[in-house]
């Protein structure tokens, strides 16, 4: 066993309060206190924070918060019975990306007696988790940003019995999975701008992105591929005009002198997609209570009711920029708003967006 090693057992082995000299690490492990000094730093750049304290001498405050596929795949069992295939990546593009790649390779995810196949039964409940992406993907053709150490970045491959019948319910339903892990885990309440971001203290903290597989023989989307971005901690990184609207669980903890829990990434991931799955289990099983509930939350964490919007049509499309009141968010998941004019509209997601900007 390494050196290093070593020192990471004797340390993991010490009780609450109790710290390890570099004297008594040196003599269990063999070796100088210089060699000691260089684990105890090698070990810090892996990720632990250790604390020394002279005359006491060492002890670890926390462990680095790495994915972990067994882990999250275990939680999400634990919690809501489902067998999740999860793979975790250090970096890779997209997530999304990912789970696309491995859709084209399924061909078909159910017979025509709507069974998976077993291509189908391979890849559906798979998840795709990165510590960074380097081409983190948002609505519209944006980019999501998503450096190492500041967030979860996670897609969830599922195929509905019947195909996925309508988008905006998954989108919806990943929206309020979302919104209550994070008031599970920290204690925050976080409002959705319509129809796919999170918002806490008046920063964005979380960007979705569904994507349907297309079936072009039956010209049904056979599966979804559900993105999340959760930005725990801040993103030093940032500058400019993004930092009006980017913020992150632990600014909001901060702007209320509150400390972060010490939470894994791997229990935030698994605690959204059990959300999920509960949701999506709901839409393929009819569970119109269910469904409603979801909804119900939905409307209630709301950032928009009430509010002024300028509703710009999406690339493609025809028409205008114009103003109007948000009245409400229909079973549909449409928004509903009143134009200047006093006309009623309700718009779906794919004809019209509305900038975050707006509303920081």
């Amino acid at each position: 066993m390494s050196t290093k090693n070593s020192v990471l057992q004797a340390l993991n082995s010490l009780g609450v309060g109790e710290f390890l000299s570099g004297e008594e690490l040196a003599s269990s492990c063999s070796v100088s206190r210089t060699a000691i000094w260089k684990a105890i730093k090698s070990l810090e750049d892996d990720g632990y924070k250790i604390e020394a304290v002279t005359n006491r001498g060492y002890r670890i405050l926390s462990a680095p918060d790495k994915l972990d596929s067994s882990k999250i795949s275990s939680l999400i069992k634990e919690s809501c019975g489902a067998e999740v295939k999860t793979l975790a990546f250090d970096e890779i593009d997209s997530t999304n990306s990912e789970a696309k790649r491995r859709a084209v390779e399924v061909g078909s995810f159910r017979d025509a007696a709507g069974k998976l196949t077993e291509k189908g039964k391979a890849a559906h409940l798979s998840l795709f988790a990165a510590e960074r992406q380097t081409g983190g993907k948002g609505r519209l053709g944006r980019t999501f940003v998503s450096p190492r150490d500041c967030g979860v970045y996670f897609s969830l491959l599922y195929s509905p019995r019947g195909g996925v019948k309508n988008p905006a319910l998954y989108t919806a339903a990943a929206a309020v999975s979302v919104a209550r892990a994070v008031k599970k885990l920290y204690g925050e309440d976080s409002s959705i701008k319509w129809v796919n971001d999170l918002f806490l203290a008046g920063k964005k903290i979380c960007g979705i992105l569904v994507e349907g597989i297309a079936n072009f023989e039956t010209g049904s989307i056979d599966a979804a591929v559900v993105g999340i971005g959760i930005n725990i901690r801040k993103n030093p990184e940032l500058s400019g005009e993004i930092t009006k609207i980017a913020g992150s669980i632990e600014e909001a903890k901060s702007l209320k002198g509150e400390k972060m829990p010490l939470l894994s990434k791997n229990a935030l991931i698994a605690e959204v997609v059990s959300n999920l799955i509960e949701f999506y289990g709901a839409f393929e099983n009819e569970d119109e209570s269910k469904i409603s509930e979801m909804i119900f939350e939905y409307r209630n964490a709301s950032l928009l009711n009430g509010k002024s919007v300028t509703v710009n049509p999406v690339a493609g499309t025809s028409g205008q920029s114009y103003r109007a009141i948000v009245k409400d968010i229909d079973e549909e998941m449409r928004l509903v708003v009143e134009t200047e004019a006093g006309q009623i509209q309700k718009l779906s997601s794919g004809e019209v967006s509305l900038h975050s900007y707006d509303f920081v």
